[in-house]
């Protein structure tokens, strides 16, 4: 074959998922519960017994088409795990407490044997429930002498037959904030996972811990409910800090109950009966409050009703979580426990359901509900799922909020032929020292064409379930021409750019590329492929050429890669790049403000007081990337002296927030844009400047009209230029304000009004360095240093004060610590 010119790289488009194709990336779990051995364990077996059991349930999950497994650690305050905080389960031993002989970890073997088959490890936690059955809770071999019920059972919150955690006690967040971190440091899981179990519904008898603990919620019903939720929200806040911070790489999610809220508006609630259970209102659980504030990473809410269900419809619950989803991750909890039940008795109803979750783009999964009935297969509905809807391999979503950053690709992909197979082997990228960014596991795309489609899932044939380095392709065709890429994976599923291509087309074109240098000019330059190429005109056998990219601008300024895929006659494809160097800069502006008046008016630099002080600033634009070259325009021009050049003046008329654009050009034609924000107020009272301060905790507002030479005493006094806040009740007389403006949390004097003597204290919270007290007349002058030096945290400090040489009638007090000031008013009768 004649030479051939260089080929492209292919560009990765953006992933499309139709409702009734298997998407590339979906995550496709598994609760596998222990709690009353469910799905495991069976408490009377041996180890070796329990260990055949899982493996079993891992290998049935991998079967089906699942990546996810949702293993139950927890369900009762015990432990499928050595704990030195919790007792080994009843459910593994037949006694609580008593370890497993042999000895063994069910949970560190889990994690290997689903981590061998490539699945995700998710360590299901139940944070509050203690005993489940309160007949139960005095059986020796169920509930162990270290049971956090014996141990503490001041903690324990009685519901109904169920004792459960009091969440409104903060010993027992600490408790369970202990086990969870014990967990994810111990053990490589890929994420904590809490199931619906808050507050039970109908819970009461927890008034001691709100006594206990009001943290100014109001003693009010509602007042009480707005306590218990914000009980958990910090729980959940306190494992989600915890997690990022030792480990952010392990995800966090929470599988709560199907209905947040039930209401007519989308804003507050899902279109569902209002008789329905809502955990917002009966469990006492804000899940939207949750995933709003970035705490959790995903929601699996348990959308247990089957589609057109009255007062519950699927087909409207899942569309109000995935328009609620605040830019993370929403997996539907499915009821396969309810196959070949009433509503239920169509074999395509948890398909259907899968159907309509994918036509959501916020929901990027699903999760099953439970392994026993993936076993059971009512219906045959397992037989769907397998065949129909996990028959390929996906790819679990990305969480780009954790980690975005791809990691390194594999590289010198080859293949060999063997009987009915090929088998892939390549080079693995260099270790990183950095988590995120190792590579874990590799995808393997094969494709009839040379240019391979890695967005295409079914170009996705398969997933090594580790970081191995070769692949076995089972499923060829004889005679038939593939074309693989491999790319790399790391533990948050960030995908590398492809490796080379390998095909079993053995005949490849010979490719020659050259670099190329061109000017930016008007911010545009275009190429074509005689610009990238060796200048040969010989394209015999060549059937078709693509540039990867042949247009730059601005934002491709410096060395660029560029590729030219080249595809034979005969279908051979081949590549090789360049480097298009761009020269040319974008401008970096800034903005700076300056007055020539620098009168001191309490205000910041970029506000003016119209009656006091600068009446214009300078606005002066500059760029960090050039001393010339540069030109600027300016907008809006109202109230500028200009609207070109570097530096204008801004002299406003009237008060009101002025936002001021300067357009940065550089002599290539390239362009960034800069804002700057100008606050003008009115202080003009008459001939008189209007300034106002606030009294104390009152929420009342002295306002006067004073001199322009009277101005600074207010300001050092604490005054503010400008009027009272809209709607705040203005103090008439300078005595109301001195009352109201005792602020007493932290600095007191007694008596006050005094007549000669008087004695201050003080007391901080914490412990401070280099504090003052001092005493200042109304013109701010110091009358008296009282005090200088470190507090100790909690002690208070008492200061008797002579002050028959006191000269007016009105004194302040002021306790001045790094970062903060406190001020009490004192009168002089």
């Amino acid at each position: 074959m004649k030479k051939l010119l260089p080929a492209i790289l292919v560009l990765l488009t953006a992933l499309t998922t139709f409702a009734q194709t298997p998407p590339k990336r979906e995550l496709r779990g598994v609760w596998i519960s222990t709690h009353i051995s469910l799905d495991w364990p069976n408490r009377t077996q041996t180890p070796t017994q329990q260990k055949t059991a899982l493996t079993g349930i891992l290998d049935h999950n991998k079967a089906t088409g699942m990546n996810a497994a949702y293993f139950q650690v927890r369900s009762q305050s015990d432990a499928m795990y050595p704990s030195a905080l919790e007792p080994w389960s009843y459910y593994l031993t037949n006694q609580q407490g008593r370890a497993p002989s042999p000895l063994w970890d069910p949970l560190q073997f889990a994690i290997d044997e689903t981590k061998k088959r490539g699945m995700e490890f998710h360590a299901w936690i139940n944070p509050y429930r203690a005993v489940a059955t309160l007949a139960n809770a005095n059986i020796p071999a169920q509930y162990a002498p270290n049971h956090v019920s014996k141990t503490h059972p001041e903690w324990m919150l009685t519901v109904g037959t169920v004792q459960i955690l009091n969440p409104g006690l903060p010993q027992v967040r600490d408790h369970v904030t202990n086990v969870i971190v014990d967990i994810f440091k111990r053990y490589d899981v890929d994420g904590i996972h809490f199931d619906d179990y808050f507050y039970p519904n109908g819970t009461t008898g927890d008034d001691a811990a709100y006594n206990a603990d009001p943290r100014g919620f109001p003693a009010t019903t509602a007042g009480r409910a707005d306590w218990r939720r914000d009980n958990i929200n910090l729980l959940i806040k306190r494992v989600s800090d915890s997690i990022n911070v030792l480990k952010p790489w392990v995800k966090f999610g929470v599988s709560p109950s199907g209905i947040y809220r039930s209401s007519t508006d989308p804003n507050i609630g899902s279109p569902t009966s209002a008789g329905a259970l809502q955990h917002y209102s009966a469990l006492f659980a804000d899940s939207k409050k949750w995933i709003q504030s970035g705490w959790v990473d995903y929601l699996t809410p348990q959308v247990y009703w089957y589609i057109g269900q009255t007062g519950s419809d699927y087909k409207l619950l899942v569309p109000w979580w995935n328009n609620n989803s605040f830019g993370r991750h929403i997996y539907i909890g499915m009821a396969d426990y309810k196959v070949n039940t009433a509503g239920w008795l169509s074999r395509s109803e948890i398909p259907n359901q899968v159907r309509l979750n994918r036509s959501n783009p916020n929901v990027f999964g699903q999760t099953h509900f439970r392994h026993a009935f993936l076993v059971a297969n009512p219906l045959n509905y397992r037989d769907s799922l397998k065949q129909h809807f996990y028959n390929k391999p996906a790819l679990l979503p990305a969480m780009t909020w954790k980690d975005s950053v791809a990691p390194a690709a594999p590289d010198s992909l080859g293949l060999a032929r063997t009987s009915g197979s090929i088998v892939l082997s390549w080079n693995k990228p260099a270790a990183s020292p950095n988590e995120l960014d190792k590579a874990k596991r590799f995808a393997i795309y094969r494709s009839t064409s040379p240019v391979i489609d890695k967005e295409n899932a079914n170009n996705l044939i398969g997933i090594t379930n580790q970081d191995e380095d070769t692949f076995t392709d089972n499923s060829v065709v004889a005679d038939s021409i593939y074309y693989y890429a491999v790319t790399s994976l790391d533990r948050l599923y960030n995908e590398s750019a492809g490796s080379n291509i390998a095909s079993n087309d053995t005949i490849k074109p010979v490719v020659v590329v050259q670099n190329i240098t061109r000017d930016l000019v008007n911010g545009n330059v275009s190429i074509s492929v005689s610009d990238i190429d060796n200048g040969s005109s010989d394209n015999w056998g060549i059937a078709s050429m693509q540039l990867s990219k042949s247009t730059f601008d601005c934002t491709n300024i410096g060395p660029n890669t560029v590729t030219l895929t080249v595809i034979d006659k005969a279908g051979n494809i081949d590549s090789a790049t360049a480097i298009v160097t761009i020269n040319g800069r974008i401008p970096q502006p800034a903005i700076a403000v300056s007055r020539t008046n620098t009168t001191n008016t309490g205000l910041p630099a970029n506000t003016i007081a119209l009656g006091y002080g600068a009446q214009t600033l300078q606005l002066t634009a500059s760029d960090s990337t050039a001393t010339s070259g540069t030109t600027y325009s300016w907008s809006p021009a109202t109230g500028l002296s200009s609207t070109t050049g570097s530096t204008v003046t801004f002299t406003p008329s009237q008060a009101g927030t002025y936002t001021f654009l300067v357009e940065a050009r550089s002599e290539f034609g390239c362009i960034a844009v800069k804002s700057v924000i100008i606050e003008v107020i009115d202080v003009r009272c008459g001939d008189k400047v209007l300034v106002y301060k606030t009294a104390g905790n009152s929420g009342k507002c002295v306002q006067l009209c004073v001199s322009a030479n009277a101005v600074p005493a207010h300001l050092a006094n604490g005054s503010s230029l400008g009027k009272c806040a809209e709607g705040t009740t203005i103090i008439d007389s300078v005595e109301d304000y001195v009352a109201d403006n005792n602020e007493v949390s932290v600095i007191k004097g007694y008596p006050n009004p005094f007549t000669s003597q008087f004695t201050l204290t003080f007391k901080l919270e914490k412990k401070q360095n280099n504090v003052t007290l001092d005493i200042f007349d109304l013109a701010g002058n110091r009358l008296k240093r009282v005090y200088a030096g470190n507090v100790n945290e909690g002690q208070e400090y008492s200061f008797p004060i002579d002050a028959s040489g006191f000269q007016g009638k009105f004194f302040n007090a002021r306790l001045t610590a790094p970062g903060k000031v406190y001020n009490f008013r004192l009168v002089k009768d």
